[in-house]
């Protein structure tokens, strides 16, 4: 009998034995494989912030090219048409690992917002007009542009007839107020009242957001915008003035003369001094795009403000 107790108690050893074996493999292996996995997770982010870090410098870069080619043109000429540099884009350069496509937009080629009110922070009467017409022939509401100017204006009071002040858009949800202050972004606008996603990106491309009294680049502004000049500008018209420009752009404001109103001719220019450049840059599984505003004055070409993967 003890003898069969003492088998009985040795295999039940053995069993257990066995047993936590089995366990200590298995909890080596699940050890094995997560530390495996954190490595392969800490080599990917390491990469992807080297890549990150390798595609800012060519944006940079880029930046700095544009920057060189607008001084250059600045000196060797005294309009800013699409027909120079600068207006030329770069479709895909090769480099390391990737390649990089980028160009240059003349931001005073499109309506300013901040034009919407004066320096006083009053409404700008032949502006708003301006504003209105440009989204008539965009096929949007126009009454966007009255609510705009309660967005941009210091009173709290809400214009006629389609204004919009804290009142409005504390009845939201989430609530929120007007900024009353100038806008530093386009996308602004998708706060504005009566503008959503879809109408914002039909107008995206027709407005900037430059200081107060930036003049127009009748040399660079699109048919839509050039026809927002004027009641007496139609789409045909419009049309006519971007043929008879080509790429070679108007040496004078005389085309415009019996087409818009005198107060509209102080407006319009046949320089700029505000560009955007688009800097996009694959590297690896990384995509990066900056957009940064320059600021060209006195032959001088400086960054503004940069945004990164967002305009």
């Amino acid at each position: 009998m003890d003898k069969r107790r003492a088998m009985v108690g040795k295999t039940m050893q053995e069993g257990v034995a066995l047993l936590t074996a089995l366990l200590l493999v298995a909890l080596v292996t699940i050890l094995t494989v997560n530390l495996q996995w954190d490595t392969s997770l800490d080599i990917r982010r390491s990469e992807n912030l080297f890549e990150s870090d390798q595609a800012l410098l060519y944006a940079l870069g880029a930046e700095a090219w544009a920057s060189e080619i607008l001084r250059t043109d600045a000196r060797d000429s005294v309009t800013d048409h699409t027909g120079e540099d600068w207006a030329t884009a770069v479709t895909t350069l090769p480099i390391e690992g990737g390649a990089i496509r980028g160009y240059v937009e003349d931001m005073q080629g499109r309506f300013n917002l901040n034009n919407l009110v004066n320096g006083s922070g009053q409404i700008d009467e032949v502006a708003l007009k301006q504003f209105e017409r440009l989204l008539t022939a965009l096929e949007l509401n126009p009454a966007v542009a009255r609510i705009t100017v309660d967005w941009l204006d210091h009173d709290l009071e809400p214009g006629f007839p389609n204004g919009a002040e804290d009142s409005f858009y504390t009845a939201r949800v989430p609530p929120y107020r007007t900024a009353n202050l100038v806008i530093t972004s386009t996308s602004e606008l998708l706060s504005v009242g009566e503008m959503d996603a879809a109408s914002f990106r039909i107008l995206a491309p027709y407005v900037a957001a430059l200081p107060n009294g930036t003049a127009l680049n009748i040399n660079t502004a699109s048919a839509s915008v050039l026809r927002s000049l004027s009641d007496q500008i139609s789409d045909t018209v419009a049309e006519n003035l971007v043929g008879e420009r080509g790429d070679q752009g108007f040496t004078d404001l005389t085309p415009f003369a019996d087409l818009v109103e005198p107060e509209v001719m102080q407006s319009l220019e046949l320089s700029s001094s505000f560009f955007r450049v688009t800097a996009d840059v694959s590297i690896g599984s990384t995509r990066f795009t900056m957009y940064s505003l320059l600021e060209r004055d006195d032959g001088q070409s400086m960054p503004v403000m940069r945004t990164f993967n967002s305009e």
